[in-house]
């Protein structure tokens, strides 16, 4: 893959309209729309653009086991779309990521039963800025 040498950020907009990405995924039996936080684009050393999905979880909340999981699910119908798709949750004084682009990470995130202990796991680590 070639090196970024100029990105652009975005923060994807938190509304349903036509600019904001949004991935369905299911609580309750009821399908629901998360709309992940910051989509970048990158263009790369070979002038071609690419685009990645990072979706800070605050673990706390109910509803994040359900939207992971539907991210996980987008991610392998389309994670050939994208360069990265990562999930970011801060655990104790430390931000984890998991990458939902590996096949091993999107399979424990659909067997997992706490967020915590997922997190916490060989199938995330540190985020170093």
């Amino acid at each position: 893959m070639a090196s970024a040498s100029l990105s652009s950020t975005g923060l994807n907009p938190s509304r349903a309209s036509q600019d904001s990405l949004g991935i369905i995924y299911e609580e309750g039996g009821e399908p629901r729309i998360v709309r992940p936080d910051f989509v970048f684009f990158v263009q790369q050393d070979d002038g071609t653009v690419a685009a990645d999905i990072v979706d800070p979880h605050g673990i706390q909340f109910g509803d994040a086991m359900p939207k992971l999981k539907g991210l996980a699910q987008y991610a392998e119908r389309f994670g050939d779309q994208y360069r990265r798709i990562e999930a970011v949750a801060k655990i104790g004084d430390k931000f984890r990521v998991l990458d939902l682009k590996e096949a091993a990470t999107r399979a424990s995130v659909s067997t997992a039963t706490t967020i915590k202990a997922l997190y916490e796991s060989a199938h995330a680590f540190d985020y170093l800025p």
